[in-house]
């Protein structure tokens, strides 16, 4: 049985397929579906259009990174109007046919999972294992002594700790890490998923008649997010953008998406995002015009005319800015905002300093948990000394993770995505979102294997967890360095 799917998978349409999901077609058919499918309100064509575009990835592709755009932004075709919370899936049908949507995509998984021999590795400890494991059992201890301990608070922190675990392990273990072109890969899926986002604030905007006149946060709801949720997805896009800007010729083109992307956070009125996003965009902006050595010219060029416009935006519309900057950023860590919640945990950590009130002790938002706005405040609080310290603890493991090898373009600005995540989520919650903690999990996934990818291109280490998974590894390096020479030399002509 499995020499006759083998001969499938060899097809000519089988190469297709595998060719197909390792494409920018594949992602931009994603994020289409995506677009239109929450638009129109209609996110059970959605899912059973993103089941088909998943199924030949589950079947054909050896390689798990083909699995990000659908992680990614699966959740994206479910609107305002549909949200589990207003009913909308209540019907048997709609549940029937979501069950069977799932059904096949849980035996195409297993399939792909024993097909291609990852259940032989997909568990096997890798360097941030450990420290994850760790992680887990503080946020699992968190709240165990306390009145607010529960059975939910103590499934929301597994939540947490299995969005940041499956996509790690998958892509360590199971993935084919090719260097650039995986980076690539990853970057287009990224300014697919802020596409999607600025399709749906541009959605929210034509529904409500919004304009930026006044302070339209609270209509700004997607349904799979709100404004500050939706806003945090969005920075982790910003830096990998600027790495397509770094490593084309022409790269000064992305810049168009990199002010698509700012426009986008600044529409949703996160103060978070946009202090993130402006000065964190400003500053590698700025060291790029040192460091960017293909095209340089041409992009200290549109740095000047991208600079001499915002400036001209600035000076022309100051009173309007001042006046939008002050009702914007008004009550962030005063009055009844940030200060307030951190004094109200701070005041029920005292009694429990141990092991925390657990995740669950502030009531729920919108059916979801609210979390302290604050990443190590929130595991303080909820969890503890003990969970802090855990946390501060696989901190620092990812911190060694970018330096356990020679340094490179890719793990450089995979790592900014990660600090541009950490710090939105020091005045909000993508830290400890399970949506958000996917992204996480990719990215912390990338720089562990492309730290393995240079220690194998240098003949000190393996690849995966013991270098067995994906035949000829050496190969596969020697064919994608071959991919970015012809790339250069692409460029170069």
């Amino acid at each position: 049985m499995k020499e006759k799917f083998q001969k499938i998978v060899d097809s000519r349409f089988g190469v297709g397929c595998d060719r197909f999901c390792n494409s920018v077609w594949y992602i931009a058919a994603i994020g289409a579906v995506c677009i239109l499918c929450h638009s129109f309100d209609i996110p059970i064509v959605g899912a059973a259009l993103l089941s088909l575009l998943l199924l030949p990835a589950l079947l054909f592709c050896k390689n798990s990174f083909v699995l990000m755009p659908f992680v990614m932004m699966c959740s994206f075709v479910i609107s305002e109007d549909t949200m589990p919370q207003a009913g909308y899936y209540n019907t048997p049908l709609r549940m029937t046919l979501l069950c069977i949507m799932l059904g096949i995509l849980v035996i195409a998984f297993a399939f792909n999972i024993i097909y291609f021999n990852k259940w032989k590795y997909i568990f096997k400890r890798a360097y941030m294992t450990v420290s994850l494991v760790i992680l887990t059992f503080g946020l699992l201890m968190g709240g165990v002594g306390s009145p607010s301990f529960s059975g939910t608070g103590f499934g929301t922190a597994l939540a947490i700790a299995l969005t940041m675990f499956l996509p790690y392990t998958m892509l360590v273990n199971c993935g084919e890490y090719r260097g650039r072109k995986t980076v690539e890969y990853f970057a287009c899926a990224m300014i697919a998923v802020a596409i999607v986002i600025f399709a749906a604030v541009i959605k929210q905007y034509i529904k409500y008649d919004l304009n930026m006149s006044y302070h339209p946060k609270n209509l700004i709801v997607f349904g799979y997010a709100i404004s500050n949720t939706g806003a945090a997805f969005v920075v982790i896009a910003l830096p990998i953008t600027f790495y397509l800007v770094y490593i084309y010729k022409h790269g000064y083109l992305f810049i168009i998406a990199v002010a698509l992307e700012i426009m986008t956070i600044v529409l949703t009125f996160s103060r978070a995002a946009i202090l993130v996003a402006v000065f964190g965009s400003l500053i590698v902006a700025t060291v790029m015009l040192f460091t960017k050595k293909n095209g340089a010219l041409w992009y200290r060029i549109a740095y000047g005319v991208a600079m001499a416009v915002v400036l001209t935006i600035v000076i022309v519309y100051w009173e309007y800015i001042y006046v939008k900057i002050q009702a914007v950023f008004a009550g962030e860590v005063t009055d009844s905002g940030r200060s307030d919640l951190w004094s109200f945990g701070f005041d029920a950590w005292k009694r429990y300093p141990i092991l925390g009130v657990g995740i669950w002790y502030l009531p729920p938002l919108n059916n979801w948990y609210y979390s302290f706005h604050c990443t190590p405040l929130t595991y303080l609080y909820c969890t503890g000394v003990f969970g802090l310290a855990c946390y501060i603890y696989h901190r620092y493991k990812t911190v060694r993770a970018v330096f356990k090898a020679r340094l490179t373009t890719e793990r450089i600005f995979v790592a900014l995505c990660v600090l541009a995540m950490i710090m939105n989520a020091l005045l909000d919650i993508a830290m400890t979102s399970p949506p958000h903690l996917l992204y996480y999990g990719i990215l912390i996934g990338m720089i562990e294997c492309d730290v393995n990818f240079v220690k194998a291109k240098d003949g000190n280490a393996k690849i995966g967890s013991d270098g067995k998974f994906g035949e000829n590894v050496i190969e596969k390096h020697e064919s994608a360095d071959n991919n970015t020479e012809e790339i250069n030399n692409e460029l170069r002509s």
